[in-house]
């Protein structure tokens, strides 16, 4: 794998400066320990740098490495007549959408499902998007689609809308409210920086798990900086919050984040992000 100061022996994480593409940590700083980043998930993860929606902040790109392991192998008799008895053939399960037209997303690291149109892009169910708070903190979305990416040719990566899973922690917060309100802030303070003001509405419920149960919906807008590649005029961020008792046992709120700019030609509308809310189910 290389590196922006040539070949190096194993991935490391870097910050990117988003509009030029360049790495901002110095050969010193790139060369460090890397940081231990603890998260009950499994660890199957790819990072990639998030889009450009509007004017993001500073993204976390973490490449994890991979090995390929190879056995060599004798050579041995053909088979006879007697050994050629084929097993009935079966195939991995297809996840159909519930929603006419659309394409389902899924994630590696959270047992969901959940749809979006059929004009998004969709990720590697084992990539993660990583932003990194001002605090230090660093949160991730897994199971990964995107609208018109790669729409702005002065940005490395852009996009006009993201959606994917997160989580928090059941002891953050008070309850599938404020659980909704705080991931959108979150997302907010990482992807825009602590200066931005979001402004978050009311809340409202949906429902999930093939209306089994309701979950929480809650959108924050947020004005960006003006002063990237393709900004948008405004951000909306929705975080559509599950209960605890969705997935019980795990401790966490599992989380449908979309974060879309407004204000533009074909802007993804409220009703199409809550439409794929209610598309969520167990995998």
């Amino acid at each position: 794998m290389t590196g922006p100061g040539g070949p190096i022996d194993e991935p490391r994480p870097w910050f990117v400066d988003p509009l030029t593409g360049q790495p901002l940590e110095t050969e010193t700083e790139r060369t460090a320990p890397l940081p231990v980043i603890r998260d009950s998930a499994p660890p199957r993860r790819r990072f990639r740098l998030g889009p450009v929606l509007g004017v993001l902040g500073l993204a976390v790109v973490i490449a994890v490495g991979t090995t390929a392991t190879y056995q060599a192998k004798t050579a041995t008799p053909p088979p006879s007549a007697h050994d050629l008895v084929l097993p009935d053939p079966v195939g991995p399960t297809r996840i159909k959408p519930v929603i006419a037209g659309w394409q389902p997303v899924r994630s590696d690291d959270h047992p969901l499902v959940y749809d979006v149109p059929p004009d998004w892009k969709i990720e590697e169910p084992d990539v993660a998007v990583g932003y990194e708070t001002p605090a230090g903190d660093v949160v991730t979305l897994q199971g990964v689609a995107r609208y018109r990416r790669d729409f702005c040719p002065a940005a490395g990566l852009s996009a006009r809308a993201m959606a994917g899973f997160t989580t928090i922690d059941e002891g953050e917060v008070g309850g599938i409210a404020q659980a909704a309100e705080e991931t959108t802030l979150r997302w907010a303070e990482a992807a825009y920086g602590r200066s931005t003001k979001a402004e978050v509405g009311k809340s409202g419920s949906v429902p999930v798990l093939e209306g089994g149960t309701t979950a929480n919906a809650v959108t924050a807008t947020v004005v960006p900086a003006a002063d990237g590649p393709c900004p948008a005029p405004s951000v909306a961020i929705t975080a559509i919050a599950l209960p605890l008792d969705a997935l019980p046992g795990s401790g966490r709120y599992h989380v449908l984040l979309v974060l879309a700019d407004q204000e533009i030609s074909g802007q993804v509308a409220r009703d199409v992000v809550l439409k794929m809310g209610e598309s969520i189910r167990r995998e």
